[in-house]
Order: structure tokens, then C-alpha cells, then sequence
């Protein structure tokens, strides 16, 4: 049984999802994949579209420069993935990995494998059909070791290399490796979820969004709002300035985009406040980390900015 927090996690998803509908609706980007995941996008204003624009931009690119430097042999699990729609991209572009693995709350992953089935956005399964009467069905039949290690673990489903799993991302660290190398073939086990990457993952990199600059007086006004919707932010001592975010790559992605890009989306909407616009991109990073060379060259990431439409 879901907990009010699960359902306040279920609606930040819907949110998210409804906001980037509306985004893609009015031209930033294109995705054929959202309106199954979206019924019904909500208005945002021109700021928030541009910000989801370069977020959903600039993951796919870094994704992509990441699979191509490695020739496709790499692996990328995404945490609290919800509906995102990257894997579907990747796969129209022919740039996936071998294995890409989502991990949710049962509810979240439950309800997009019963879209990706019901609407067969992926070519084959092996997953039995799932019931509407039956969501905590366990479809594959590795998930048996796992259920009997975590009770309320069901491995959903899985379809070529890509693969949804349940689990409880407030749970440890240590459990949630240990069921990714129970049920997917190739994740190692026995590690955190951050420090261990490096030990046991000779190239890894991390690839993250969230919240910086959250100690001055527009991000104590961002602070309140996340709490007057229920989120609280248990990283937040992480997200006081840039120097405790590394780089400041969101800009940064943001200028490698080429001219007629960046031109076609300043263009879609005019901005009624460009202060505020800049104090909005101002709080929030995308950092990514890595243990081996860098696996995303400005060349190479460029190159892929350039391929997204």
C-alpha cells in the first residue's frame, strides 16, 4: 500500500511530466512518446519551458556522447525515472546501451509498463501482459530470488536491454545494488550508490540534477514552495552554492547548442522578466562526474546537442 509521501512522489512525476508536455506542445522539442505518459499539459511559463528544454536537452546529449564513447558498450540505470521518455529517444536515434534500467516506486513503474505494453512502444517482451487487477504480478521469473530477500520488491519488467525495476529509493543503498545485480545482468554488487562507483566501476560517470544556490533569498522563496507542496529536500546541505555543485554545466550546455538552436527557442516565447528567468537558471545544475577520461569532449557533445531536435 502506497504512503502519503509515495503519493506526493506520484504527483512531483505528474507535474514534471505534464510540464514537459506543455513544453514539447508549444515547439522546444520534440517527443512522439509523451502523450502516452500525459493526457493533459499544464501551462508553464516561458522560463520553466526554456529550463526543461535545456534539462531533457542536455541528458539526452550526454547520454548519447556517453554511449558513442564507448561504442554502445556501457550500461545506464536511471534513478527515479517516472515517465521519462530518454530511453524511447535513444532508441528511434539507434544510440542505446547494452542494458538501460529504470528504477521507481512500484507505482510509477507498474503504471509505465502498463502503457508500453498497451500501447506497444517497444518492439518485443518477454514480460507476461500485467492485469489491471493484479499489479503486483511478478513477471519475470528472476524477480523470485528478490521477493524473497525484499518483500515488497516486484522486478516489472523487462523488454530487450531495456528493463523497469521497483524499489524504494529511501531504502539503502546496499539493498538497492544488490537487487539491481539480483534481477540485470552486469551491475556489480556490493557497493554505494555514489562512493562506490568508483571502486567498482572502472569508468563511471554520474550524471545529476538538482537544486544550488539555495541559501540566498530567491532560493529560501524556491525552499517554501517545494514545502507548501510536501517535498522536502534531505540534499540540501548540498545545494548551497556552485562550488559545492563543482561546475556550472547547465550554462555551459546551454552555449554549445548551435546558433539556429538556440535562436529557434529564444524565439518560441518571449520572456516577461529576463531577471528573473536568470535568477531561476541561477538554482539549478546539472553536474556530471566521472573516474575515467572525459567521456563527453566538447566536440562530441556539441556533435550530439546538434543531432537533437
Amino acid at each position: 500500500m502506497s504512503s502519503p509521501t509515495d503519493e506526493i512522489i506520484q504527483l512531483t512525476n505528474d507535474d514534471a511530466t505534464s510540464s514537459k508536455a506543455h513544453a514539447i506542445s508549444r515547439g522546444y522539442w520534440k517527443d512522439k512518446y509523451i502523450r502516452y505518459f500525459c493526457s493533459s499539459p499544464s501551462h508553464k511559463t516561458p522560463e520553466i519551458n526554456r529550463g526543461y528544454f535545456i534539462r531533457t536537452t542536455a541528458f539526452r546529449a550526454i547520454a548519447i556522447s556517453f554511449i558513442k564513447s564507448t561504442g554502445g558498450a556501457c550500461q545506464i540505470v536511471n534513478l527515479g525515472a517516472g515517465s521519462d521518455t530518454l530511453y524511447f529517444a535513444l532508441k528511434d536515434a539507434q544510440e542505446t546501451p547494452e542494458l538501460y534500467v529504470e528504477v521507481d516506486l512500484a507505482s510509477n513503474i507498474q503504471q509505465k509498463a502498463m502503457t508500453i505494453q498497451r500501447r506497444r512502444l517497444l518492439e518485443s517482451t518477454n514480460a507476461s501482459p500485467l492485469k489491471d487487477d493484479n499489479l503486483n504480478l511478478t513477471i519475470n521469473q528472476k524477480t523470485s530470488v528478490v521477493d524473497a530477500l525484499h518483500d515488497n520488491l516486484h522486478y516489472v519488467f523487462e523488454t530487450g536491454r531495456f528493463h523497469l525495476l521497483s524499489f524504494d529509493l529511501r531504502r539503502s543503498v546496499q539493498d538497492l545494488l544488490d537487487v539491481l545485480c539480483s534481477t540485470v545482468n552486469g551491475l556489480v554488487a556490493s557497493c554505494q550508490l555514489i562512493k562506490g562507483l568508483s571502486v567498482n566501476f572502472p569508468r563511471a560517470s554520474f550524471l545529476h540534477y538538482e537544486q544550488v544556490n539555495m541559501s540566498d533569498s530567491f532560493g529560501s522563496i524556491m525552499i517554501k514552495n517545494f514545502r507548501a507542496r510536501s517535498c522536502e529536500l534531505p540534499g540540501l546541505n548540498a545545494c548551497h552554492s556552485l562550488a559545492t555543485q563543482e561546475e556550472r554545466f547547465f550554462k555551459a550546455v546551454y552555449k554549445m547548442l548551435p546558433s539556429s538552436t538556440r535562436y529557434r527557442v529564444e524565439h518560441l516565447e518571449l520572456l516577461d522578466d529576463l531577471e528573473v528567468t536568470m535568477q531561476l537558471f541561477d538554482h539549478y545544475c546539472i553536474l556530471l562526474a566521472t573516474n575515467d577520461e572525459i567521456i563527453c569532449p566538447d566536440e562530441q557533445l556539441k556533435e550530439s546537442l546538434a543531432t537533437i531536435e
